[in-house]
């Protein structure tokens, strides 16, 4: 069944091309997350685990575009002549390519929730309790996911992703992606904005804060799942032009994370040396009337002298020694009493 709208074809011409673009962006950021972790590295060791997730998420994201355009050269040039032309062959979920891409996808969401939850868990100080629904919820997502690609290969008869049947863990699965990363999403932005709130800082870092938020919790990810799910049950076959891109930001949120870690730049690195800073402020202006406010009297204030000085001596000697200065006299009453009345001036 159609969608309304969009021809399929076009949709899925257009959902092909973004998802090229996105590939680019992917490619940059992983060949940066490398060099961040290996070349350029904060650590006397490489952290093999996250360039292992690095690798692994772009050799997934590599396969689906590449499965993406073998489908759009088969329905588009090779099999163009066959009854219903393209749109009757991207129709056919069953297709081997198809489910491939169906299973990629499932596995590079799992392993990009992953690392944003590990990331939440990093923020709210390694509180395991904090990621106890993150982690159901990826558990029920991957059920979800699995499920669908085994469906996928088993709907011979069915020619829509809307048919009934698909749209039942279809649907679970989004709704569950969604609600992962919206409570991840919520988990990380509030403890961020705590953090940087406690912490102070400039107009810049409020600009940073925001920033960090935006990366650390996967906001984009989440804001792209909420355009999906949409357009799916509105049954548009502009879903597709979305749902590929997805299978790239599924990797490229991940990716952000990690050269943030590798920078260290997080939150948790920003709040940091925000902390420093500000304990490091030994000379803050006291309020007036508040702990620490003292009025010293002018009259009170001595200054050192030293005979050495008033008879010729090198002006190094002069506050050398601070013993001389009279307990209850000035500087001035110190000058007199070392010179005849007529000879002090203060030219």
């Amino acid at each position: 069944m159609a969608g309304p709208g969009i021809a399929l074809d076009k949709a899925y011409l257009s959902a092909i091309w973004l998802e090229t673009m996105f590939y680019g962006m992917n490619f940059v950021l992983f060949l940066a997350c490398l060099t961040m972790l290996t070349i350029r590295r904060r650590t006397p060791k490489i952290n093999k685990l996250l360039v292992g997730i690095a690798m692994t998420m772009f050799a997934f994201s590599t396969a689906h575009v590449s499965l993406g355009f073998q489908r759009l050269i088969e329905g588009f040039i090779v099999l163009r002549d066959q009854p219903g032309g393209p749109g009757a062959f991207f129709s056919d979920v069953s297709i081997p390519a198809n489910v491939v891409k169906v299973g990629i996808h499932t596995v590079n969401s799992i392993i990009g929730d992953s690392v944003v939850v590990w990331r939440c868990w990093l923020v709210w100080g390694r509180d395991f309790k904090m990621t106890i629904v993150p982690i159901l919820l990826i558990i029920a997502s991957a059920i979800c996911g699995f499920a669908q690609t085994v469906f996928f290969a088993r709907a011979k008869k069915e020619h829509s992703a809307f048919a009934h049947n698909l749209q039942i863990w279809n649907g679970s699965l989004f709704g569950l992606s969604l609600a992962t990363n919206v409570v991840v999403c919520a988990l990380i932005a509030f403890r961020v904005w705590y953090m940087f709130r406690a912490g102070g800082g400039s107009a810049s870092f409020r600009y940073w804060r925001v920033l960090v938020i935006i990366i650390e919790s996967g906001m984009i990810y989440s804001v792209a799942l909420v355009c999906e799910l949409t357009l799916y049950f509105l049954g548009s076959n502009a879903f597709y032009i979305i749902y590929d891109p997805i299978a790239q930001l599924t990797a490229i949120t991940p990716t952000l994370i990690i050269i943030l870690a590798a920078l260290q730049l997080t939150s948790n690195d920003v709040h940091s040396r925000l902390t420093r800073s500000k304990n490091a402020r030994i000379f803050k202006p006291p309020v007036d009337g508040g702990p620490g406010s003292t009025t010293v009297p002018l009259e009170s204030m001595n200054f050192a002298a030293n005979d050495a000085v008033l008879s010729g001596a090198p002006k190094s000697t002069f506050f050398s020694d601070i013993s001389h200065a009279p307990a209850d006299g000035s500087f001035a009453s110190t000058i007199a009493s070392a010179k005849p009345e007529g000879q002090v001036s203060f030219a």
